[in-house]
């Protein structure tokens, strides 16, 4: 194949299990019938179009979803779209970004006058620009306190007369018309840039960037945002302490620093609230995990160092236990180790530790179910652990023969639903497989073969049903 990238990748792929979800060595069954579990794509129960003003194609859409599941945000590039679910009607189109949406988040409660908050994250990495703006809702979805909008097409027109007029002057009338026309379109451009930039001035905004692989910006209480700061790698170079990168604890209410949590000397790859709210978890490329106590703002534990890049990790749901995972340092023999590990985080003493010998890479999406099992994804695998016995439940994954299409096709994310009963497993092709471990059955939202197409997935808990979005803004509901 020479090279490989996303559109080769899904027209030579083909979708293929090696081992499904099982029980005690008893494979999964499908649910219910396989036509009605085993769907593909076009098989949704219900779908919608979300109109979407977008710079460039929507190959990949930064999608998030509000706590009551009424209002989806979703962008494609320069603009974010507030869309009503019952209303099937767009209530906020905002185009004040600077540079392309990289993160869309609601706050996971309602706001002190029954709106909603959006966290918008605009950043363009290449040129390290990393903003975060706050878009204030009310309670129908739309921008409180919205500029008025400018005529532009009239300022437009306004504009250009004046050239048009000395252009017929010296060249004749209507001799240059066609040459107006690019002139005028880019000048267009321009005139709804400076329309988004004056919209979106007065809107509170930080300097920052929303964690990574797993990261959930939130406290429970939807009273504090981390974000990060000076979180480029330093492994080109050590930078001045006040320049390595640090985690804000910020409070949304008041849009104040409640904390900055320094000492990591590297990358920051993951951050997270503990359920309870009284800590904050930190992975690092510089080889450590810490947690910090969000009162005080004092670090309780480092864990580490492991020996290599420390990537993510999960709360339990009682907060006592904490799940990290990273690499550390190579056997004898060169090979990675990997680090999947459970502490205490009273004492930060290592409880059990992942053994298996086909980790040898990355572990980066991770998740803690309600019911105390881990789910965590690792090259085209996922495994299901019992971490207090150290036992593995149940284990998944694809066929792919090819070292080049594997790549792609790996487990991009695994999330528990439905108080821990339910497993979804989302592809890197975009299938979605779903298993639930009490009834051993499974379900499978398919890509067709051939279909050189990627979607934005995620679950719906009051509809219970998988949503996925494509590239023309078609949102598909997938009801188990």
């Amino acid at each position: 194949m020479g090279f490989m990238n996303q559109e080769k990748f899904l027209t030579n792929y083909t979708y293929e299990v090696g081992q499904d979800f099982g029980i005690e060595g008893r494979p999964a069954s499908w649910a219910g019938s396989e036509n009605l579990a085993h769907r593909f794509w076009d098989d949704e129960d219900d779908s919608t179009k979300i109109p979407i003003d977008a710079t460039g194609p929507m190959s990949t859409s930064i999608t998030g979803i509000s706590h009551d599941e009424k209002f989806i945000a979703i962008s494609s590039g320069l603009a974010v779209v507030v869309f009503d679910l019952e209303t099937q009607k767009v209530c906020t189109e905002f185009k004040g970004l600077t540079v392309r949406c990289a993160n869309l988040n609601f706050c996971p409660v309602h706001s002190e006058s029954g709106g909603y908050t959006l966290v918008v994250g605009d950043s363009d990495l290449g040129e390290q620009q990393q903003i975060i703006l706050f878009l204030n809702l009310d309670k129908s979805g739309r921008w409180t306190d919205e500029p008025e909008d400018l005529d532009w097409g009239l300022l437009l027109e306004l504009s250009l007369e004046p050239v048009r007029s000395e252009m017929d002057a010296v060249y004749g009338r209507g001799s240059t018309r066609q040459l107006m026309k690019p002139v005028r379109e880019d000048y267009k451009i321009i005139l709804q840039k400076l329309q988004s930039n004056i919209k979106s001035k007065d809107l509170v905004r930080v300097n920052g960037l929303i964690g990574h692989f797993g990261s959930k910006p939130f406290s429970a209480d939807g009273r504090f945002l981390l974000y990060l700061v000076h979180n480029q790698s330093t492994q080109q170079g050590m930078r001045p302490p006040e320049e390595l990168p640090n985690v804000v604890v910020y409070d949304i209410v008041n849009h104040t620093e409640k904390h900055v949590l320094g000492g990591h000397q590297d990358a920051i790859m993951w951050t997270d609230f503990s359920p309870d709210g009284q800590y904050v978890a930190t992975a690092s490329w510089d080889g450590t995990f810490r947690i910090f106590e969000v009162d005080s703002g004092d670090c309780k534990h480092v864990i580490g160092p492991t020996g290599g890049q420390c990537w993510t990790g999960a709360w339990s749901p009682d907060s006592k236990h904490i799940l990290l995972c990273g690499m550390a340092h190579q056997d004898g023999e060169g090979r990675p180790e990997v680090f999947v590990a459970v502490y205490s985080v009273e004492k930060a003493q290592q409880i059990n530790r992942f053994d298996h010998t086909r980790l040898n890479d990355w572990v980066r999406n991770v998740a803690w179910s309600e019911t105390g099992a881990i789910a965590f994804a690792h090259k085209t695998e996922v495994f299901v652990w019992e971490p207090f016995e150290n036992k593995v439940i149940s284990t998944f994954a694809l066929k792919v023969e090819s070292f080049m299409l594997r790549g792609f096709a790996g487990i991009r994310d695994v999330e528990w639903v439905q108080e821990g009963e339910v497993l979804i497993a989302y592809t890197g092709d975009s299938t979605i497989e779903v298993w639930n471990w009490r009834q051993n059955a499974k379900w499978r939202v398919q890509r067709p073969h051939g279909l050189v197409q990627s979607r934005r997935a995620w679950w719906m808990e009051k509809q219970k049903a998988i949503v996925s979005v494509n590239g023309e803004g078609i949102m598909r509901f997938y009801r188990l």
